[in-house]
């Protein structure tokens, strides 16, 4: 079965069709061999849905072994997470830790700043806060804070997991949280632009093998009402994010109206985040964009990760069995919910589920041990026992696919398909034009053309570059496309993404 999931896939064609006015320039051979074809129609919409404010990742958990690793390795994971050859992410989300008290898993068990007399020491948590200014000097241009678990001294329990937020609790947890946005500044030199003060509240996070507790809908109204106040008068080039809800049917849809009408709470929220961990429908992600909508706010998908064959579940799957799931995940998440942003779990896992120490191969496999949560791996006692190699996943070349090109500003066209195993989104920043293609033929299909169709323009495209990522391939540069009345190039292998960057120039 492994060997039939490797199976090289088959060439496809893309033809893109530009509505040049009136003329065309003559059809040649090639064009006219892939037009006898049965083609996939996709046109782009004349007008932007939405712009993009970033794609990240998450900076939580994995901060001290893979700190531990080496100074060579911690330079090489800023080069992967955010230099011009890896994925350049434009969002980076750094966890602020609740003191882990109470937390079974050391590396999911981060310090706190807050101390019991109230004020706050930052000489703790360097190696999460090395990461974080690694984000800043790269020039990530969004830096989030968000919080699992307050400090155990403002929970029911007074542990970091397992516990509620305490309502008599939330004007001093809130002017913490913006003590602490103000105090990062004067101490790192690093701006959060945004402060997400709950994470998952319906949930505590009972097992306690992590951080987490619950906010009751009641309290999380007067919550970001208050932190929004403090911010204001602390730290004004912050603003706040919620609710983070875990699942988007039972949670989002139904919990964002009740607590948003809590007075001076839509004022106080930039954005309305979720997580899709109920893996949603294209018909449950335009319930989010309705609701967004009516609510006059922008949506993120700030948090996912973790598919398996049966939903959230264990597995370890670097494949592109798993980097596919993603790209769909991603065109859904930015193109049915209209999410201004989109944003994955951990950047970085040692939950490999196997041992490379002992199996230098392993993290080639399909395992049922360890978890689909990161994009790139590392051993977990890398720093100890000498491996202090990172593994890349297909998830980290299908998101670079999207994050290196589609950049923060950028205006995103819907496009509609003939054919709903091929996807296609477009995207335009200043006189760059952004085709990301994905293809969901079963391998084994004969090559299928494609024809994107744009609307009538003053311009001409001239392509710069194709990448594709697929079972072959990662991030693989092909051949460009060549730009007449129309664009012919060469799609992708079935099971692929393929992105296609072209410069605007006035005829």
């Amino acid at each position: 079965m492994q060997a039939l999931i490797f199976v090289a896939s088959l060439m496809a064609a893309i033809v893109l069709v530009l509505d040049a006015d009136a003329t065309l320039a003559p059809v040649r051979p090639s064009e006219l061999a892939l037009s006898r074809q049965a083609s996939v129609v996709a046109a782009v919409s004349a007008k932007p849905s939405h712009q993009l404010v970033g794609i990240g990742a998450s900076g939580a958990w994995w901060s001290d072994p893979a700190y531990a690793l080496g100074r060579r390795d911690r330079h090489r994971i800023g080069q992967l997470l955010y230099g011009r050859h890896g994925l350049e992410l434009s969002q980076f989300r750094f966890n602020i830790g609740g003191g882990g008290v109470g937390v079974t898993t050391w590396w999911k068990a981060p310090p706190t700043w807050y101390q019991p007399n109230g004020s706050l020491n930052f000489a703790r948590d360097s190696r999460a806060v090395y990461f974080l200014r690694q984000a800043a000097n790269h020039g990530v241009g969004d830096l989030v804070g968000f919080v699992n678990s307050a400090p155990p001294a403002f929970t029911s329990n007074l542990q970091s997991c397992g516990g509620t937020l305490l309502a008599s609790a939330i004007p001093a947890y809130a002017l913490e949280l913006a003590e602490t946005v103000r105090g990062i500044r004067t101490h790192f030199g690093v701006k959060l632009t945004y402060l997400s003060p709950m994470n998952e509240p319906v949930g505590s996070q009972a097992s306690c093998h992590q951080e987490g507790m619950a906010v009751p809908i009641s309290e999380r109204g007067p919550l970001v009402v208050a932190l929004h106040r403090d911010l204001v008068h602390l730290a004004p080039w912050c603003r706040v994010i919620a609710d983070e809800s875990a699942f988007v049917a039972n949670g989002f849809l139904v919990d964002t109206p009740k607590w948003m009408s809590y007075p001076g709470a839509s004022n106080a929220v930039a954005a309305l985040t979720y997580h899709g961990y109920d893996y949603p429908d294209p018909a449950t992600l335009r319930d989010v964009h309705r609701l967004a909508r009516q609510l006059h706010h922008q949506v993120w998908a700030s948090e996912i990760c973790c598919h398996t064959p049966v939903g959230f579940a264990y597995q370890y799957d670097p494949t592109m069995i798993s980097g596919i799931w993603l790209a769909d995940t991603i065109y859904n998440d930015l193109m049915v919910a209209q999410a201004s942003a989109f944003d994955w779990w951990l950047a970085l896992s040692p939950d490999l589920g196997c041992n490379p120490a002992s199996d230098p191969t392993c993290f080639r496999d399909i395992n049922a041990l360890g978890r689909n949560d990161g994009l790139i791996y590392f051993d977990l006692s890398g720093g100890s026992n000498g491996d202090r190699r990172l593994y890349l996943t297909k998830r980290y070349w299908v998101m670079a696919n999207f994050s290196r090109y589609l950049r923060p500003g950028a205006r995103l066209y819907p496009v509609a398909t003939s054919d709903p195993r091929v996807k296609v989104l477009a995207a335009r920043e200043g006189d760059k034009e952004v085709v990301i293609a994905i293809n969901r033929t079963p391998v084994g299909s004969p090559p299928t053309p494609l024809i994107v169709e744009f609307p009538a323009s003053r311009h001409r495209l001239v392509a710069d570059y194709t990448v594709e990522t697929s079972f072959r391939h990662s991030l693989t540069p092909l051949t460009n496309p060549t730009v007449s009345g129309s664009v012919v190039a060469t799609l992708s292998h079935s099971f692929s993404v393929t992105t296609y960057v072209f410069t605007r120039v006035k005829k």
